[in-house]
């Protein structure tokens, strides 16, 4: 394995990262839409239609539709979609890199844990509660496998730095 094959799981966790921060994005301007749809697309002002001395006239009220807001704002969410939706598909292509990488690892017990942690995002206690749901069925084989989560990042940090 490369310096550059194992670049490809790092990538990996920042476009996760990058792709959570753009919906995380997309769902505010699509909050804001919808906020401007629920008022009906209408705004409305009061002002004086004038004075006579410190007296006003009387008042008045302007009902209208926010044009430029309104499309400015959908304007927004569709760049900001067309955005993800590119991400989402570099996203994809770095997935099927990563299952290669993966696949291309000798040791199955590695490949388990690469897979749950970079594929499935779990953090290392979920990796190794997982690991020890993958390897129960051994225990009562005589094979004794314990995994902590410290033992499942060590195995991976060993992997990573022999290779």
């Amino acid at each position: 394995m490369t310096e550059i094959d194992k670049n490809i799981l790092i990538e990996y966790s920042d476009a996760l990262a990058r792709v959570k921060l753009l919906r995380e994005q997309l769902q505010k301007k699509e909050d804001h839409l919808d906020r401007l749809r629920e008022r009906g697309y209408l705004v409305a002002d009061t002002v004086t239609k004038g004075k006579r001395g410190k007296k006003p006239l009387g008042t008045a009220v302007i009902i209208g539709y926010p044009v430029p807001e309104s499309q400015r704002a959908a304007k927004a969410y569709e760049r900001s979609y067309v955005i993800l939706m590119d991400e989402e598909q570099m996203l994809l292509e770095l997935i099927n890199q990563v299952e290669e990488y993966i696949a291309g690892i000798d040791k199955v017990e590695i490949r388990n844990i690469m897979t749950l942690y970079y594929v499935e995002n779990m953090n290392w206690v979920q990796v190794a509660h997982r690991m020890n749901d993958l390897y129960k069925d051994q225990v009562s084989k005589g094979k004794i496998r314990c995994y902590t989560d410290s033992s499942c990042r060590q195995k991976h940090d060993r992997f990573l730095e022999k290779d």
